[in-house]
């Protein structure tokens, strides 16, 4: 019992007691016998009762109605609802949905950006959300064509109740400059540790010769509140791609190569040897992405075999991070196209509950309970009406 219903309660049975007083009462002698009105005094003496009972009754409807109901999507058997918004990016620039709706809530004004290539993303664009759908990050890479330098500036999205911008914050972090391109983002719930992952660079027009220094792929993490970074160095051949925190915002899983891994961020090292293999032989690109309670990671499987007229399918798998066991099949779709599938990304919201699914032949989707809901449909090309066509390339965050 609350303090506040303790105090109702005292209240009334003051103002019941008020009721009964000396000057209200009969003397004795005069009290009528029982036969004659049984019933007279009754409510006067159970009125404290009553109106004592009246107010935990009401006490206890208004304290239930005041803590808020769980969000729920309609539909969904009271399973609470992913988030509202979220943001995609493409050749086209950036776009916030609503989740609800899927309509384009507002098409987001970058800052301008250097004239040069963006070769590895689609708009140059890398994508983070603190899985709330309010929050994003957003890195943006150019290369010039002549030397084949790449800088990529970052960003920070805040989105407000009606999926307007609310504050595009530039350089949150200095710029970055190399040979490689930033191909990768994540950002923990609390939006206080960013990582991201580089492209290997290989020179001008792809080669590695004469003067034209290689870069190595890596990995950096900035500790946005201290203004601190610390980074991984990898083999040449792997990008480092899929970059996904835990809730813990110490264990950050990732593909490099062929190789789905998880990374302790707070160990001793300085190369990605030290991080720890979960999955081998996937095919790249793959989408990956760890759940928020760091037990498992669900990881986009390629197609399977033809068998006799039996569709293809492709499927989402989940492993176990502790021995990097399969322990399910999270979502499979069917392969219409004549094109290997593969997806290419995958985002687990803040809950866990809700994953942000998008492949080469299948719409950017939001996934609950192995049922799939089309978020965004991106356009085919180069023919839409044929099985051959792929979709628009675009990246997405929430």
């Amino acid at each position: 019992m609350t303090q506040r219903i303790e105090q109702q309660l005292r209240d009334a049975f003051a103002a019941g007691a008020e009721l009964v007083r000396a000057e209200t009462l009969r003397p004795s002698d005069q009290v009528p016998q029982p036969e004659a009105r049984p019933r007279l005094r009754r409510p006067l003496v159970l009125a404290p009762l009553m109106a004592a009972l009246a107010v935990v009754v009401v006490s206890l409807t208004v304290v239930a109605g005041l803590g808020d109901p769980p969000t729920v999507r309609p539909g969904a058997g009271g399973t609470p609802s992913a988030p509202r918004f979220l943001l995609t990016a493409g050749d086209d620039g950036l776009s916030i949905h609503d989740g609800g709706t899927r309509k384009i809530t507002e098409r987001v004004a970058m800052p301008p950006t250097p004239k040069g290539n963006r070769l590895f993303n689609p708009g140059g664009y890398a994508l983070a959300g603190t899985g709330g759908g309010t929050t994003f990050y957003v890195a943006q890479s150019v290369t010039e064509p002549g030397t084949g330098v790449s800088t990529t500036r970052f960003y920070r999205l805040r989105v407000d109740d009606r999926g307007k911008t609310a504050e595009m914050a530039p350089d949150v972090i200095p710029p970055v400059t190399g040979a490689g391109a930033v191909v990768s983002l994540a950002v923990t719930q609390d939006g206080a540790r960013l990582a991201y992952g580089f492209q290997g660079g290989q020179g001008r027009q792809g080669q590695c010769a004469g003067k034209v220094r290689c870069s190595r792929a890596r990995l950096a993490i900035v500790d946005l509140t201290a203004g601190t970074t610390r980074s991984w160095s990898a083999d040449a051949s792997e990008s480092i791609k899929s970059l996904s925190w835990a809730a813990d915002a110490r264990t950050l899983a990732f593909v490099a190569g062929s190789e789905v891994r998880v990374l302790d961020t707070a160990a001793a090292g300085d190369t990605l040897a030290g991080s720890r293999v979960v999955v081998r032989g996937v095919e790249s690109p793959v989408g990956a992405a760890i759940n928020p309670d760091g037990r498992t990671i669900a990881v986009g499987g390629p197609f399977s075999q033809p068998d006799g007229e039996a569709p293809q399918r492709y499927s989402i798998e989940e492993y176990s991070v502790a021995d990097g066991t399969r322990t399910r099949t999270l979502f499979t779709a069917e392969n219409a196209a004549r094109r290997v599938a593969k997806w290419t990304l995958i985002r687990y919201d803040a809950t866990g509950r809700h994953l942000l699914i998008w492949g080469n032949v299948y719409p950017l989707s939001r996934l609950e309970d192995g049922q799939a809901t089309v978020l965004v449909r991106p356009e085919r090309y180069p023919d839409p009406e044929s099985p051959d066509a792929s979709l628009q390339e675009m990246f997405a965050a929430w």
